[in-house]
């Protein structure tokens, strides 16, 4: 396992000015990410900061636009697949929310957007994922993930029929 694309994309970021959801910086969340993506099995395969670090239910707090690239750098990565799980899972969550905090809105940012566009930014990864045969779970992370930053609906829809039993039954 290779972490180096994940550590460079961690290092790349000003971690400790990051306000966290917990109160202080968020170079915790930057020390657990390369946690996540060291691990070697599925019970190693947690990121605990979350929930109350990068956001609350639906809201995003001002660590999510890093977290997104440092998943992009990880599906870049050749990190176990139970790492890959997670950070697409990571990845689902934090596009699939609509809010910021109102301090964010007032400084005229759009948090859930600049993540939705640093995601599809990844457009090509996500895709590579969903036909990678890793597991359905990826796949179906990843084409959800596409659901959401996709412009091009045709092609999703190409992508959709072509993946077939990769993606649960739902998405098929």
């Amino acid at each position: 396992m290779s972490t180096e694309i994940v550590e460079l994309e961690i290092a790349r970021n000003d971690w400790d000015a990051l306000r966290c959801g917990c109160g202080g910086s968020a170079a915790h969340v930057a020390a657990e990410l390369l946690t996540l993506a060291r691990a070697g099995t599925e019970d190693d395969a947690r990121f605990e900061v979350l929930e109350g670090h990068v956001m609350t239910p639906e809201v995003l707090l001002e660590p999510a636009l890093p977290v997104v690239s440092v998943a992009l750098a990880a599906l870049a990565d050749q990190v176990s697949p139970p790492a890959r799980f997670a950070f697409l899972e990571i990845l689902l969550l934090i596009v699939s929310a609509e809010s910021q905090p109102s301090e964010l809105a007032l400084l005229g940012r759009d948090l859930p957007g600049e993540c939705r566009a640093a995601a599809g930014a990844g457009l090509w990864l996500l895709y590579a994922e969903v036909f990678s045969g890793g597991s359905v779970g990826s796949s179906s992370y990843a084409y959800e993930i596409l659901t959401i930053v996709e412009a091009d609906p045709d092609r999703l829809e190409r992508v959709r029929e072509a993946a077939g039993d990769r993606l649960s039954w739902d998405l098929r």
